[in-house]
């Protein structure tokens, strides 16, 4: 019986880390923050050039109206994706301003 161990908070980190074997002593990633993540932008934006060029090409070959058709679902699906990520940032703010809200209303109460 180990009473070296037995003595040790089984709940501290050195004692949970003494548990690990060196090869999957890995550091853990620090949680997403809501910061900007450029690297996404930037595929976005070579995405969306891809799109266009693509739908370039296609205006040689085919009818000028397939193309308004595919022009203006493409535009729909893209106003979606801006509409959907605006009025999630929207929210969000919402969010915090709700809940300073009655924090400085409690304040104000206790004050």
């Amino acid at each position: 019986m180990n009473t070296q161990a037995m003595n040790h908070d089984p709940h501290s980190p050195v004692f949970i880390r003494g548990k690990v074997t060196p090869e999957k002593q890995t550091k853990e990633q620090a949680p997403p923050s809501r910061s900007i993540d450029w690297r996404r932008i930037i595929e976005l934006a070579l995405l969306l050039a891809l799109v266009v060029a693509a739908v370039y090409l296609v205006s040689r070959l085919v009818t000028p109206q397939l193309v308004t058709i595919v022009g203006v679902i493409a535009g729909f699906l893209l106003l979606r994706f801006v509409v959907r990520t605006v009025l999630q940032v929207t929210f969000t703010i919402l969010g915090f301003l709700f809940w300073l809200a009655i924090f400085l209303a409690i304040l104000i109460c206790i004050l």
